[in-house]
């Protein structure tokens, strides 16, 4: 018999994945931007041809901050790059090198390797990007990005991901009063990218590789948050052939969708 996971009626409901049927899934890995201020997900896997499970992780909120007075004043862009529309942005346009005050801190209330990158506005000119962690003595050291964004020398030219292996040694720490304190990463330019670059989505890459499975037609469904201190996407995938994964949310009674 089915468990209810959140006591009481839904307020608003709607689908986070493709009408008609659900998202298609294949062996490679898709992001399913989840419904802000959603407090119920339900997963269903269906249509499976030749997969045995779809597999899935929740992928953590992040929190992302530019500055370009060298942290004196930040602009946040944490909606802007998880919400599931394209008509807003996370602007990078024209900014510069950390030793002109300009830098981008991606964070989280749990470690994260990497962040997948839909570029609105490309950037063409060449400009290198380095990644930096938080370590608890106050120090920022080299995280050693693999920047799939990079095209010719030019980064943030493409969609793609910017990952990394976790460090053993990241800790948290408290940036713009950002709550207790979160895993923080610093991005930074080699050289000024272009005066229009824009990008659509930043979704954080979950730091694990072991997929929770479900067999098709096997509902799950949880109390969220799709937030601050919650998550922000469904990763999900097959272990072989293809799939379609149908993903619901819902707010608490009374409550609805920002």
């Amino acid at each position: 018999m089915a468990t209810e996971v959140l006591s009481g009626p839904l307020g608003e409901v709607r689908a986070a994945s493709t009408a008609g049927g659900g998202t298609a899934l294949s062996t490679t890995s898709v992001r399913i931007v989840l419904n802000r201020g959603a407090k119920w997900l339900s997963l269903t896997p269906r249509n499976f041809s030749t997969a045995v499970v779809a597999q899935y992780l929740l992928n953590p909120w992040l929190t992302v901050l530019k500055t370009a007075d060298s942290g004196a004043t930040f602009t946040d862009y944490s909606i802007e790059a998880q919400d599931a529309s394209t008509s807003t942005s996370v602007t990078l346009s024209s900014i510069d090198t950390l030793a002109n005050g300009d830098a981008l801190y991606v964070g989280s209330h749990l470690p994260f390797s990497g962040v997948a990158i839909d570029v609105d506005a490309a950037n063409g000119t060449a400009s290198v990007l380095a990644v930096t962690y938080s370590k608890s003595d106050g120090t920022w050291a080299n995280i050693t990005p693999t920047d799939g964004t990079d095209s010719g020398g030019a980064t943030m030219a493409t969609d793609g991901s910017v990952t990394w292996t976790v460090p053993t040694d990241w800790e948290t720490r408290v940036i713009d009063g950002a709550g207790q304190g979160l895993y923080w990463t610093r991005w930074v330019f080699s050289a000024a990218l272009d005066s229009s670059t824009t990008l659509d989505h930043m979704l954080s890459i979950n730091r694990s590789t072991v997929y929770a499975e479900l067999i098709s037609g096997q509902a799950f469904e949880e109390a969220v948050t799709v937030g601050p201190g919650g998550i922000c996407s469904v990763q999900a995938r097959t272990d072989d052939g293809t799939a379609n994964l149908i993903v619901n949310t819902g707010t608490r009674q009374n409550g609805r969708f920002v």
